[in-house]
């Protein structure tokens, strides 16, 4: 039999839900956008569309030069990719060698280790304190002359935020060491927390962005780096030829010209939230503040995370993710946020499941023996 790679012998990977998502359920479980794209914006889109664009090799320069102008960097500074996802793989393959040392926090996004293990890093975790607090410090003493890469998500996949000061502090100590500092933005539209303005002073800095979590596309798969012109070119190098589609880059020029996409949805999220964070304290749980389109929550009147989230996937077509094991968030739910509207739908759903609870523990003893 052939054998796969050493580096990939321990590597386990998890399949994507599958099953009919589409239109059947509300998916708070993935951080996607949880309402349709604007039917009239999508009619709108697809007229831009020239037939030529699905027969012929992508040209990419147009979306490419309009979202350098959109972010204020130049041609240079810009890479795209097909989603962060490809993005965060070219850094391990173009920076990453076997037995470097790659710093990320935790808890964040899951790939990180992943591609650690793919091209054989040893990934090592800064764990955030159970009230979500992150002394930088503590990260900065962890780097060493071993490291290689420090990967934060900020915000983070705890809803959490590293300053602008605080990371520059963490590139400061990275630059001793020759380290790459990798800040991915992918939720950074519902924080405005950005280094994207700090690319021309340091050489160690990339940033990395999606359009899947703010301009709510998913699907289309559009990811970019923005980094000195010396890193982007090293990245290009692990390149695609053509690293989306035309389709991908139709959507994204429509999306650039029609901001005020972004910013409803943005605005959907934040009403969301608001709603979250009442109704649920309401409801007895604790809820955390998120800098993202996301909000964890514990507790309740309920003997059981878990028969939550089973319930309000089999009663109500709810999905949501957890209950997570690990800190900071042992026992706790994550929601991904939608309109107020849903997010008061997803609490009456909770308010249905916790009355049994309720009444039960209402009860005199004697009585519920006896049932």
């Amino acid at each position: 039999m052939v054998q796969i790679k050493k580096l990939l012998r321990g590597v386990t990977r998890l399949a994507p839900p599958s099953g009919n998502r589409i239109g059947k359920v509300h998916r708070f479980d993935r951080n996607e956008r949880t309402t349709p794209f604007p039917e009239a914006h999508l009619k709108r889109l697809f007229n831009t569309i020239h037939p030529d664009e699905l027969s012929a090799y992508p040209d990419l320069g147009p979306f490419s030069e309009k979202l350098a102008n959109w972010l204020e960097v130049q041609p240079q500074n810009l890479r795209l990719w097909a989603g962060s996802d490809t993005a965060i793989r070219a850094v391990y393959e173009v920076f990453v060698e076997e037995g470097d040392e790659v710093i990320t926090l935790s808890s964040t996004y899951g790939m990180y280790a992943v591609y650690g293990r793919m091209f054989g890093a040893t990934t090592k975790e800064v764990l955030y304190d159970d009230d979500l607090s992150l002394p930088v410090d503590r990260i900065i003493c962890e780097i060493s002359e071993r490291t290689k890469c420090i990967a934060i998500a900020n915000p983070n996949q705890t809803g959490t935020v590293l300053q602008e000061g605080e990371i520059l502090k963490v590139l400061e100590a990275a630059r001793n060491v020759d380290a790459l500092v990798v800040i991915d933005e992918a939720y950074f539209h519902f924080s405005d927390v950005t280094m994207i303005s700090h690319i021309r002073e340091w050489d160690n800095l990339l940033v990395i962005r999606t359009f899947s979590k703010g301009f709510g596309v998913a699907s289309v798969r559009i990811g970019y780096t923005v980094a000195n012109p010396e890193l982007s070119d090293h990245l290009g190098k692990v390149a695609l030829t053509h690293e989306i589609t035309s389709f991908s880059a139709s959507v994204g020029y429509y999306l650039l010209n029609n901001l005020d996409i972004l910013e409803q949805h943005v605005e959907d999220v934040s009403t969301g939230k608001a709603v979250l964070y009442q109704r649920l304290e309401d409801l007895g749980f604790e809820v955390p503040k998120s800098e993202g389109n996301f909000v964890f929550f514990n507790g309740g009147n309920l003997s059981s995370q878990t028969e939550l989230v089973k319930s309000l996937e089999e009663r109500d077509n709810i999905f949501v993710r957890g209950p997570f094991e690990t800190s900071p968030f042992s026992g706790h739910v994550r929601v991904t946020v939608g309109t107020g509207e849903q997010m008061h739908l997803f609490c009456d759903a909770i308010a249905r499941i916790q009355q049994p609870s309720i009444q039960q523990a209402s009860e005199p003893e004697n009585q519920r023996e006896s049932l």
